[in-house]
């Protein structure tokens, strides 16, 4: 598939546009001690990131009983939620905000696709201030290719590219023949993923497609 004339911007959340680890760490040294589990480290984390809950949790804790992760889950929402007004000013990654406004400008569609629960993507997307930038907001699902296929609907596809950092995001692009973007200066890691591209900061996407960058989106 060639490069054409981009009309929508798929992006995936966790690890694309938000460094959700830094408010999911927080939790966990709340959460985890109470119910008598260890505090992972940050790299455990972000390689968790992104997957559907409760698989996140027993990624993070194979070895523990069911119930209690799922109870450490429960509590690590809550405490997410409790501490987000605190910590939504540091979790867009650096760049991000301003190309959302930039495409916005220049007539891209924004769509986010996550498979999140309701609840963590849109108190997101809220607290960030972000949510207006966004056409179409699809969430909780773990089915990220069925979440493509219905947000794409019998649309042509060329004029959509999806951006994340997962496995699931470039087989979800690819089952519903859109191109990819990894997003390295997120959690994307190169060596272990096949997008179509890869941008090293947000900016980095405009040369994708091909729309001149701005001051702003290049500082």
């Amino acid at each position: 598939m060639g490069i054409g004339v981009f009309h929508t911007v798929i992006f995936d959340l966790d690890g694309t546009l938000s460094d959700s680890a830094i408010m999911t760490m927080a939790a966990l040294k709340y959460a985890a001690p109470i119910h008598g589990l260890p505090v992972p480290s940050e790299e455990a984390i972000r390689n968790a990131t992104g997957y559907a809950n409760p698989e996140f949790y027993h990624i993070l804790f194979p070895d523990y009983p069911y119930d209690l992760v799922e109870n450490c889950g429960k509590l690590v929402g809550q405490e997410e939620l409790r501490i987000l007004p605190s910590v939504s000013h540091r979790l867009l990654f650096d760049g991000c905000r301003e190309l959302l406004v930039y495409l916005r400008e220049h007539d891209i569609h924004l769509n986010i696709a996550s498979t999140g629960d309701r609840d963590h993507v849109f108190s997101i997307v809220n607290e960030t201030g972000i949510i207006g930038l966004f056409d179409k907001i699809s969430c909780g699902c773990p089915d990220k290719t069925g979440m493509l296929r219905e947000m794409l609907g019998k649309a042509e596809r060329n004029g959509y590219i999806m951006v994340g950092d997962m496995k699931k995001d470039f087989e979800a692009a690819r089952a519903n023949s859109i191109l990819s973007v990894g997003a390295c200066y997120g959690y994307c890691r190169q060596a272990v993923t096949d997008f179509d591209f890869y941008i090293d900061a947000p900016h980095d996407l405009l040369d994708i497609l091909k729309i001149q960058g701005s001051k702003i989106c290049r500082s």
